[in-house]
């Protein structure tokens, strides 16, 4: 069955008119068809040189390139007409065919030359913008009496309803550049809004409103294209992308500066919004280690970017060739680190539902029974619901991603951060709040300091060749564990002293720095317990051996 045709574009019915007859349907509308558009083509052929030359020598040399490129697409859709007729009078299915398959090259050919042509033709005159030079010419043909007076409100409404609904798509960019976009077709609209209400017979061309016109929308045509390069950037974050392009193309002369600033304006505007969703989420505990190892990484990287965009702000009036190319490299590297964060968390978002072996603190997918690792029957996950604070956030889940102790107190306590913050929590509860938080690392210390000393008591072993081969094969990475513990507790320390100094120095950057230090801190303790327990056990385990030899019984006779 032969799909019927929408277009009504005669060179899109002349192709679907060719798989017709190859098909064996009637041709003879197609055959009519292919004979006007002979009589069209030749027509042309003659008529767009001599249209170019009635515009004159400035028009003949700014339409040279894309007129040639018109004339020859004319004459080979010329050629092919000819063929095409012929394939059909005669019916000849391998002549039809090959006609078909000519046109499919072609016809997309053909239209770009015209489109592009086109275009030259409505953008030739004193401006730089095709609405400002068709009102002018029309302007003019008014004038002279070869248009109508009533086709200029026709015309400005058109292209004031262009403009509007320009505005009203903007609506849903998310991109650097939509707040100037904005204000340069507003201004458009108002220049035309004035323009609709003027006389064109008596209408000054150099009374200013052609040249308003001309410069919003060729600002606007300017950032459109900026833009539209986003999604082919060197990064995969649009907004980075469009003002890496906007500085790629930064002129020499300071007429740009109002613009470029605009858009960095924009863009702090959108980091700063993307700043305030992530560190919402930061301020929760989370339970996947792979997360709290990556919530540092981010925001140093969200620290970085935001220096080169000040830098950048400050400095645009002296702004070089070779200053633009390493901010840009400043730019693309740090926006490539918040990009691989946002891979980490999304993984990780994906992976919130793996269940945790009780036994050896293995993550396995829950469609598991049994852990991967081990075999140990795991527990049921109830809701399948997820337990992570990051529904936002998104890395595969490490081995070792398991319940991050402290968590009521680490959330209690980023809590007070915001509360004493904005006034809503006293200074004694905020320092209670701190002493808590300082009650826990202190029960981590002894809990780190009773392995270690069972791991040095050398009364604890059978014998002191089993102390021996402890102390030679495992107490030394047991010793380096014990100080990767420790560092931990001591950052999330520092972490603490940084909040407390908030009650004498109210600069809220004392109660970020401590939330990043006691993340930081807590997730080095979070890997470190995992060893120690491993550790702890392994020595269990060399102190117990001996009970299966009977040599002792580990209870009282």
């Amino acid at each position: 069955m032969i799909p019927n045709l929408a277009s009504e574009n005669p060179i899109d019915k002349i192709s679907f008119g060719l798989m017709v007859a190859i098909g064996g349907e009637d041709s003879s509308e197609t055959l009519a068809l292919i004979e006007k558009q002979e009589k069209v083509a030749q027509r042309e052929l003659q008529s767009v040189p001599e249209r170019a030359e009635s515009r004159g020598e400035n028009f003949l040399e700014f339409s040279k390139e894309p007129r040639e490129a018109l004339l020859q697409q004319l004459q080979l859709y010329s050629d092919f007409l000819a063929k095409a007729k012929k394939a059909l009078r005669e019916s000849d299915s391998s002549s039809l065919l090959e006609a078909y398959e000519e046109s499919q090259e072609l016809f997309p050919n053909f239209n770009t030359a015209i489109q592009d042509y086109g275009q030259v033709f409505t953008n030739f005159g004193p401006y730089q913008t095709q609405p400002a030079n068709a009102l002018s010419r029309m302007l003019s043909g008014i004038k002279s009496r070869e248009l109508p007076v009533e086709s200029w409100n026709e015309f400005c409404a058109y292209y004031r309803h262009n403009m509007t609904n320009r505005l009203e798509s903007l609506s849903d960019i998310e991109l650097p550049g939509r707040n100037s976009l904005a204000k340069h077709y507003k201004d458009a609209t108002s220049v035309l809004e004035v323009l609709a209400t003027s006389n064109p017979e008596t209408l000054a061309e150099n009374d200013g409103c052609f040249q308003q016109l001309d410069d919003a929308v060729r600002k606007a045509k300017i950032l459109e294209e900026h833009l539209s390069k986003a999604e082919s950037g060197p990064t995969n974050i649009p907004s980075a992308n469009v003002l890496i392009s906007v500085l790629k193309a930064y002129p020499s002369d300071s007429g740009q500066i109002e613009s470029l600033t605009s858009i960095l304006e924009d863009y702090a505007e959108l980091l700063d919004s993307y700043a305030e969703t992530f560190e919402r989420s930061a301020s929760e505990p989370v339970e996947s280690a792979l997360i709290q190892e990556e919530i540092p990484r981010t925001l140093e990287a969200m620290d970085s970017h935001y220096s080169v965009i000040e830098e950048l702000g400050e400095g645009l009036a002296e702004l070089t060739e070779a200053k633009i190319q390493s901010l840009i490299e400043r730019l693309t590297q740090t926006s490539t680190q918040l990009e691989e964060s946002s891979e980490v968390y999304t993984t990780a978002v994906q992976h919130q539902q793996n269940i945790l072996c009780p036994s050896c603190g293995r993550s396995n997918p829950p469609e598991n029974r049994n852990c991967e690792a081990c075999g140990q029957l795991l527990p049921k996950n109830e809701d399948g619901a997820s337990s992570s604070t990051f529904s936002i956030l998104s890395g595969p889940m490490l081995e070792e991603n398991q319940q991050l102790e402290m968590t009521e107190n680490v959330n209690q306590l980023f809590l007070a951060c915001d509360e004493v913050a904005v006034g809503n929590i006293t200074d004694e509860q905020f320092l209670n709040e701190l002493k808590l938080a300082a009650s826990g690392l202190n029960e981590f210390a002894q809990e780190l300091e009773g392995i270690a000393a069972s791991a040095v008591d050398e009364s604890l072993f059978p014998s002191s060749e089993d102390f021996e081969f402890w102390r030679t094969n495992h107490l030394p990475y047991l010793e380096d564990v014990s100080m990767t513990y420790d560092a931990g507790i001591k950052e999330v320390q520092e972490g603490l002293r940084s909040m407390q100094s908030y009650l004498d120095n109210r600069d809220d950057e004392n109660l970020v720095s401590g939330i990043r230090l006691v993340w930081q801190g807590m997730s080095t303790i979070n890997r470190a317990k995992l060893s120690v327990e491993t550790y702890d056990a392994t020595l269990a385990d060399a102190i117990a051996g001996p009970v299966d030899q009977e040599i002792i019984t580990g209870e009282e006779e």
